[in-house]
């Protein structure tokens, strides 16, 4: 591998093994590079960022942008629904970024997110006693991985529970970058943006203290537009239940597989903030870019190379959350790290998720109820090499062998 070939980012992202790819970063970032040449899984090449500095650098930079991708007729890119995306906040930049995303922070505070930590508490609880039916040996990863923030994201927006399997499918198949022609792509995203106008249309009917009659209202007042609240629905679909449900479960493979972490988590409970600290920096959502940014003007060195105005430069969290400079022994997890650089696993800079606190609430209270349950959390596979087979977007499965306190 050399920095002269573009390196080849994959689509299907639930089909690669996490430290395969981690090896080709650490392979990338040995030849001195700061910055890669790559090719996207669709749309062409651009360019990838290695190391946290230029990283974080690069998220901030006003050189750098997503709206000019409006109105671009191709250009490289993550998924194939970027190209045909309905209108959304996340496609702006600047000052109209900035004023679109305040409609869905200030309904989205840490205070109304505490607000639903005791109901999220009794789904968690919920989701164990259907993962305890199964018998001695169940599989965690649907009942409370994936479902857990599809039911806490349904309690927050004020709406039923999304029973249609085919609406959370056509969301993994976009996320996962699984959708690779044009039709396949846009009979998915209809899928769900059909589903959630339904349900605009039931809560103006049916309002509620919720997040869809607030947003419903804002956009009765201007703040926003009925296809940026359409588009909405896929947003809420990929960050509120795709990603913090990768996020868990892989997290909970890493604890099934480590019996030693398991029960020092157990007995000491005042460490868990530190310890989902480091899950965060090495528990992957994906291969490292959520989407490209184009170049607003030439800029003569980037990280020792020179970009040209129009061209597609992604920042890759997953390689900087491996950086070496950064975080000694990176590959390790380690808890008590002395003063260990933020990690940017919920983003970073005026584009970083907006639900954050909200899946960080989730995950922290779901492996509160596990340890309260559990002195037994096994995985049924040999834990030797488990990591070496771990997929970068988390377990399918998750079988365990389990015992209660």
């Amino acid at each position: 591998m050399t920095v002269n070939t573009p390196y080849k980012m994959q689509a299907a992202q639930n089909e690669l093994v996490a430290e395969d790819i981690k090896a080709d970063y650490a392979e990338l970032r040995e030849t001195g590079a700061e910055v890669v040449r790559i090719e996207f899984p669709f749309g062409g090449e651009g360019w990838m960022t290695l190391r946290y500095d230029l990283t974080r650098e690069f998220y901030n930079d006003t050189r750098f942008g997503i709206e000019p991708m409006v109105s671009m007729d191709d250009y490289p890119r993550v998924r194939q629904i970027e190209k045909a995306a309905r209108p959304s906040f996340l496609q702006y930049d600047g000052e109209t970024h900035q004023k679109k995303r305040a409609v869905v922070m200030k309904h989205l505070t840490m205070k109304k997110v505490l607000a639903l930590e005791d109901r999220t508490r009794e789904m968690v609880c919920e989701a164990l006693d259907e993962f305890e039916a199964m018998g001695e040996r169940g599989n965690i990863a649907d009942v409370l991985g994936r479902l857990l923030p599809v039911r806490v994201l349904c309690a927050l927006l004020g709406s039923p529970n999304i029973e249609n399997k085919e609406v959370l499918e056509a969301s993994y198949f976009l996320v996962d970058s699984r959708a690779m022609d044009m039709d396949e792509m846009i009979a998915a995203n209809n899928l769900i943006t059909d589903y959630f106008r339904e349900m605009y249309e039931w809560k103006k009917v049916n309002p509620g203290d919720d997040l869809f009659t607030a947003l419903i209202n804002d956009t009765e007042a201007q703040l926003w537009d009925d296809e940026e609240l359409a588009s909405f629905g896929n947003v809420l679909l990929a960050a509120g239940h795709d990603a913090t449900g990768t996020m868990l479960n892989g997290i909970l493979e890493w604890l099934s597989h480590e019996p030693e972490l398991y029960d020092r988590l157990r007995g000491e409970p005042e460490s868990l903030p530190r310890a989902l600290e480091e899950f965060f920096r090495l528990v992957t959502v994906g291969f490292g870019m959520a989407r490209g940014r184009i170049a607003v003007d030439d800029i003569e060195d980037f990280g020792g190379v020179s970009i040209k105005k129009g061209e597609a430069v992604g920042g890759n969290i997953v390689s900087s959350h491996q950086d070496e400079r950064v975080y000694p022994n990176p590959n390790e997890f380690d808890m008590d790290r002395e003063n260990p650089a933020s990690h940017m696993a919920f983003g970073y800079g005026s584009h970083a998720c907006v639900g954050a606190q909200l899946a960080r609430m989730e995950i922290r209270v779901a492996l509160e109820e596990l340890f309260k349950r559990y002195k037994k959390f096994d995985n049924v596979e040999p834990h030797e090499g488990w990591r070496a087979r771990r997929r970068i977007k988390g377990p399918k499965d998750l079988w365990i062998n389990w015992e209660r306190v």
